[in-house]
Order: C-alpha cells, then sequence, then structure tokens
C-alpha cells in the first residue's frame, strides 16, 4: 500500500469530526490534523530546505512528532524524530531542527535549529502558493530515518523507504478489529511511526499515553480497545493495571514485539489486560515477521512465532553455512522479492532453530552466547522469564539477570533495583515450577545498565555483579 499517505490525506477531508489523535488531556480531530499538517508543511517548506534534506523533529508531544513527520511528508522531505540520549544523535548533521526546546545540549552546534511554538499548529489556514508534491508511491523512496540499537546492540540509522512503510501499514489496517490504538512505541522507532500511519491510514484512532499509569487510565476513560507495545512494556502496564484495581473491559486485543515472551508475562498480561494476546518478532531492518498467540507462548518454550509469507527465515552455523531445519544456530531474515533474485540475509543476532511448518524458536542472544556447539545451549534461557517474574511479582522498579558458571551448573543472577524484599529461595521454587533449574542470586543495584532503546547490556550487568560478588567475600 504505497499510496498510504493519500489515504490519510483521504480520511482529513471525508471525516473530519473523528477523533485521530488523543493523549489524556487533547483530542485532535482529522480534521483539525488536516489543517495542521498543511499549516506545517507550509511552514516547513518556508525554511528552504533542499528536497533531498533531513529535518529533524525534536518536540515533545507525540501529536506534533506525528503532525510534523506527516507534514515533512506532505512535502518530500525525509524527517527523524530525536530524542535526548539517543546514542549518535550529538555527531548527526540536519538541515533543520524543529524544536519546542533548547537542542544545543545534545545536538552538534552547528545544526539549524527553528523553535516551535503554538502558532505552528494553529487551526486558521495559512494559504499562499501550491507547495510541492508529496513523496511519490515508488517502492525504493526514502523518506524516514530512524535510530535503531541495532539487531547485534550497535546503535545505527535506518532508512525506511514507502514501500517498506507500506508493506506494514497494509497489516495494520487489516487486523486492527479496532476503533482506538493505544500505541506505546516511541515515535523515535520506525515501528512506532509505522504504527501511527497504519492507524490513521485505517480511519482509526491513534492514542499515546506516557506512562503505564496513563496508559491504564486511558483505557478506562475512552474506552481502548487495541494496545500495541514493546514486549517489556506489558510488564508495567500489567503491574499498573493491578495496581490501580482497574477494571479495562474495552481492551480487546494486546499486539506485542521486540524481545522474548515469557510465560511469566503472558499470564501476567492476561490477567491484568486481556487474554487475547498477540505476540510479534521482527526487526528494523527486514520488519515483523512472525506471530505468535499467548497460548503457543505457554506451551512451546521459545517459540516466538510462525514465519509471515513474504519472508525468508534462515538458520546459520558460525562459519557461515546454512543449516537444516531443527538445526541450533545464528537466525538471519530476508525479504522475498516477487520480481526474482533474492535480499541479502540481515543478522539479528538471535540464536534459535526452525521447524518444517515454519515455526521460529529463539533462545537467546549471539552477545550472550559463546558456544553453539553444547547440549545445554538449546535449553531456553530463564534470564527473561526472572526479570519479568520479578518486576510482576515483587514490583521491582527493574530487574535484569544473566547466566554466571559458578561451580558445577551456572547460576542465575540477577540485578534489581528497589526491591528489598526479593528471595532467592522462593523465586528458584517459582522457576522449578516452570521446568527451569538452577540455583538464583540477587544483587541489589542502583541502576540496571542498559543501552540504546533501553536494551539490557548483560556484559556490563555481570561485571557489576561479579564485583559484588567478590566484594561481598572480601568483607567476610
Amino acid at each position: 500500500m504505497n499510496n498510504w499517505f493519500e489515504h490519510i490525506l483521504y480520511n482529513t477531508r471525508t471525516q473530519p469530526e473523528t477523533a485521530a489523535m488523543i493523549t489524556e488531556d487533547r483530542v485532535v480531530t482529522y480534521g483539525m490534523l488536516g489543517v495542521a499538517i498543511e499549516n506545517c508543511a507550509r511552514r516547513v517548506h518556508n525554511l528552504g530546505v533542499s528536497r533531498d534534506g533531513l529535518v529533524a523533529i525534536a518536540v515533545q508531544s507525540p501529536i506534533r512528532q506525528m503532525t510534523l513527520g506527516l507534514a515533512a511528508h506532505r512535502i518530500g522531505l525525509r524527517s527523524i524524530t530525536i530524542a535526548p540520549g539517543q546514542p549518535t544523535v550529538a555527531d548527526m548533521k540536519f538541515d533543520a531542527v524543529l524544536s519546542d526546546r533548547d537542542v544545543k545540549p545534545w545536538l552538534n552546534p552547528a545544526n539549524r535549529s527553528v523553535r516551535l511554538d503554538d502558532a505552528w499548529f494553529g487551526m486558521t489556514p495559512l494559504g499562499g502558493p501550491e507547495l510541492p508534491p508529496p513523496f511519490p508511491p515508488e517502492e525504493h523512496v526514502v523518506c524516514r530515518r530512524s535510530l535503531t540499537s541495532g539487531s547485534t546492540g550497535e546503535p545505527k540509522i535506518i532508512d525506511s523507504t514507502i514501500g517498506y512503510i507500506g508493506r506494514h501499514v497494509v497489516p495494520g489496517i487489516t487486523i486492527f478489529n479496532c476503533e482506538r490504538v493505544l500505541a506505546m512505541p516511541g515515535l523515535t522507532s520506525i515501528f512506532g511511526y509505522m504504527v501511527g500511519c497504519a492507524v490513521l491510514a485505517s480511519r482509526k484512532t491513534l492514542c499515546f499515553a506516557e506512562s503505564p499509569f496513563q496508559a491504564i487510565r486511558m483505557i478506562e476513560l475512552f474506552a481502548i480497545d487495541f494496545i500495541l507495545a514493546a514486549t517489556d512494556q506489558l510488564v508495567p502496564l500489567s503491574r499498573a493495571a493491578r495496581k490501580m484495581g482497574a477494571q479495562v473491559p474495552s481492551l480487546r486485543t494486546v499486539a506485542a514485539g521486540g524481545s522474548i515472551p515469557t510465560r511469566a508475562l503472558a499470564e501476567g498480561a492476561a490477567t491484568y489486560l486481556c487474554k487475547n494476546l498477540r505476540f510479534r518478532y521482527g526487526t528494523s531492518e527486514v520488519g515483523l515477521l512472525a506471530e505468535a498467540t499467548a497460548d503457543d507462548v505457554l506451551s512451546k518454550p521459545g517459540f516466538v512465532g510462525y514465519l509471515h509469507p513474504g519472508f525468508d527465515i534462515g538458520v546459520f552455523a558460525l562459519d557461515g553455512h546454512a543449516l537444516p531445519a531443527g538445526e541450533l544456530g545464528i537466525v538471519k531474515a530476508r525479504v522475498k522479492r516477487e520480481s526474482g533474485g533474492q535480499e541479502p540475509w540481515t543478522d539479528h543476532g538471535d540464536v534459535g532453530w526452525t521447524n518444517a511448518e515454519g515455526a521460529l524458536y529463539i533462545v537467546g542472544r549471539t552477545a550472550d552466547i559463546d558456544d553453539l556447539s553444547g547440549a545445554s545451549v538449546r535449553d531456553i534461557s530463564p534470564v527473561h522469564e526472572v526479570e519479568h517474574l520479578l518486576r510482576l511479582e515483587w514490583d521491582a522498579s527493574d530487574a535484569a539477570a544473566v547466566l554466571v558458571d559458578e561451580g558445577d551448573k551456572p547460576e542465575i543472577w540477577v540485578g534489581t533495583v528497589n526491591c528489598s524484599d526479593a528471595d532467592a529461595k522462593t523465586l528458584e521454587s517459582i522457576l522449578r515450577q516452570r521446568g527451569i533449574q538452577g540455583a538464583v542470586r540477587i544483587f541489589p543495584l542502583t541502576a540496571v545498565p542498559r543501552g540504546a532503546n533501553g536494551k539490557v547490556q548483560r556484559g556490563q550487568l555481570k561485571t557489576l555483579m561479579l564485583n559484588a560478588a567478590a566484594l561481598s567475600k572480601f568483607q567476610r
């Protein structure tokens, strides 16, 4: 659906009174969105940015972020949404930075900064000469840039074409049996932006929340019926619903992706949010690859989904040769070309295997597994299960785990933040009931080391806990 942007503009004309975007304190109708896109497009055009330029969006409101991204698209300019603290941003060069705050402390001072005010989003049409045309609906045209932590943990920039976004807008339209979609991924990610485009192209209402507690309030207030979230975001959402004693009968579907789903997560989300859970697996470079239900996750440890049509999944040995179904190796993916030929394989940074039915299983990350030949490697790593259990059952502000070789068997070492009542023996008992053996050690931390997009830096975490263990022995 390469003309997804025209669908959005069409909706602004044909249903002007319908809510397009909602936050807890603001509602923007499709008619208001249409005026805002046109007005912002004119103001950006007046900045004189060249057709092949790159506009950075550094505003705090997600509604305004989405509007400015669509405004840049309206006049054929590439855009990127950025936020303080993102890796590589400080070194990037932009033709213009659209901001509502001082960006000098965290951006290259050579960048041209344009300070936005409320007038940019006023509802009085500006008028003026005819604007340049939007991006042409062609597969190869790059219209959006996004920063990502990268499949293998290294921050990088992803260029998204009209066709790439279009391929994800189509599933968005066809599967959304709903009216109001709460989008939890930020618009700095390409997935977050594509969710926004899909919802608006399909005449739904796009909802944003800044925290899990605000999200639960909005579900109750606006009868939101669909949540799209990162897998790890389901933990604080489930916790917030439990603590608030929330009643969310309007919620019919929760879809989550981004990391390995666990039994603890599936059970918690099904109890406190809704029972219709969809877990998704994909990458920023290739897209949404596979999908699983909560029942699949609960009954098949390590299962992350059945492969979607249009993609290939390959499993490879360390020396690069392809492995047959059932063999454990490095998981890679590519898009199938309809015109023939093959796209290059993309490395996800994951270790797993496939079966003859197209089911994909993941056991962990390549960065966390040193040897693929050991029999124990095929066991599903317990680190995600432990992390989710601690955050759901003991209300840890944060938790992250690693496997540490101590003695005959690896131990599960867990770093927790604000979780003084966590008990290792109780946690071991729960894990044994789930088929996970091993001793547990818990280390209180002031913070869990996380990298780009919040991913746990397990190497740093392991070093922190090894140092804490050594200090504990010394003090004895």
